[in-house]
């Protein structure tokens, strides 16, 4: 994020926990950042103007606004447009959950949302009700728009040769999802001529025999056998790495230029080829995703690719995530790392502040309390003090409007 984003980033923070109820101060700020929607007061996460500048930014800021406001289809499909996976069931831990987990089955159960949905993005059928699932009109919307849809089918739906067609000739790749057709010369055809990376998932037999390639994929056999052929095919998408001639699939460089385009690309190579911490760490100088794959021998493996981005903590097994040295270390690379420790730990007041050092935004992640403490928001870099309001002021029921403090519900 530049610099100037950032004293934006901060700048929209200060209103909303400046007054939490005034609505222009909540329009700014959720511009600059959409799930700042989830401190603003209820009110106005049941205001559409608000809630609609929140999805805008953000789709996934969906999960905060009011109950009403996750039934309104215009509001569900503009959150959707930005983030597919803002249909899911909002997280538990959020204290309204309950009533929005209700209020979006309501909205995922009705065929004529589904099938706008669905010609908006194929991949939102994950996320319809099981009835709406077997409806084999609303799979076909899906498939058509998004080949790779196919995974998310019901069982008996992935049977159906005719869906299984429409979505290879959509998205070749989508031959992957249904082995049972491999065999079957017509779709891998059809397959292959939406791209040929595709036969990679056709059967033995159909890839073994001569014909069929000089059928589906002319001149191609060479092709992947040539060295500067295949660099050149990485540049475009790693994932063709596995049509290569088996000697260029171990090829550390090859695996490396594969994986930098595209990181799932390791998933289908062997592990002895490419998990060794070195390479590892090389290739998450280019892609922290890559960390994923990783496997974690030792609290020291993990202080490592903590160099290079403490953000690397979100790919570190929970224990370590739990680990307050480890923690410490992370936020102390990057402050926004704070939203991938434990529960704990976004409670414990030094890794918070010490998150804060890097970047105020990091108070986003921390426990409520510590969002809500005078002291914290007081932070300039130097150990404040502990905030303890006198007796009298701990008897109220409001808390006054000064610079800095939030007035709570």
């Amino acid at each position: 994020m530049s610099e100037k984003a950032l004293k934006g980033l901060h700048s929209s923070i200060d209103l909303v926990v400046k007054d939490p109820a005034r609505k222009d101060y909540a329009l700014k700020a959720l511009a600059v950042h959409g799930r700042a929607l989830q401190f603003l007061a209820p009110q106005l996460r049941a205001d559409k103007e608000v809630v609609l500048k929140a999805v805008k930014n953000d789709g996934w800021a969906l999960q905060w606004a009011d109950q009403e406001c996750r039934k309104d289809r215009e509001l569900v499909l503009k959150a959707m447009s930005k983030d597919v996976r803002s249909l899911q069931s909002p997280d538990e831990s959020i204290r309204f959950g309950q009533n929005n987990i209700l209020a979006l089955k309501e909205v995922l159960s009705d065929p004529t949302f589904a099938l706008e949905a669905l010609k908006q993005d194929g991949l939102a059928y994950e996320f319809l009700s099981p009835d709406l699932k077997q409806d084999r009109e609303l799979a076909r919307v899906a498939v058509t728009q998004d080949g790779h849809a196919l995974e998310l089918l019901v069982p008996e739906l992935k049977q159906d040769r005719s869906l299984a067609y429409k979505a290879v000739q959509q998205k070749g790749s989508a031959l992957e999802f249904v082995p049972h057709f491999a065999n079957d010369l017509m779709l891998v055809s059809a397959a292959v001529r939406n791209d040929p990376g595709a036969f990679h998932w056709a059967s033995k037999e159909l890839q073994a025999n001569r014909e069929v390639w000089l059928q589906v994929c002319p001149e191609r056999l060479e092709h992947w056998k040539n060295l500067a052929s295949v660099e050149k095919e990485l540049h475009l998408e790693g994932t063709v790495l596995r049509m290569a001639d088996p000697l260029l699939k171990k090829d550390p460089e090859m695996i490396f230029q594969a994986a930098v385009q595209n990181r799932q690309v390791l998933e289908q190579l062997d592990p002895s080829t490419w998990r060794s911490k070195d390479f590892m760490l090389r290739l998450a100088r280019e892609d922290l995703g890559v960390l994923r794959f990783a496997e974690w021998q030792s609290r020291e493996d993990a202080m490592e690719a903590l160099e290079v981005s403490g953000m690397a903590l979100e790919f570190l097994p929970e224990e370590l995530r739990a680990d307050k040295d480890i923690v410490l270390e992370a936020v102390g690379h990057s402050g926004r790392a704070l939203q991938f420790a434990s529960a704990e730990l976004r409670s414990d007041r030094e890794v918070v502040l010490k998150a804060l050092a890097q970047e105020r935004t990091a108070l986003l992640f921390a426990a409520e309390h510590l969002r809500r403490d005078k002291a914290i928001w007081l932070y300039d870099g130097e150990e404040p003090p502990f905030f303890e309001p006198p007796p009298e002021e701990e008897a109220e029921t409001e808390a006054p409007e000064e610079e800095g403090i939030v007035v709570t519900e």
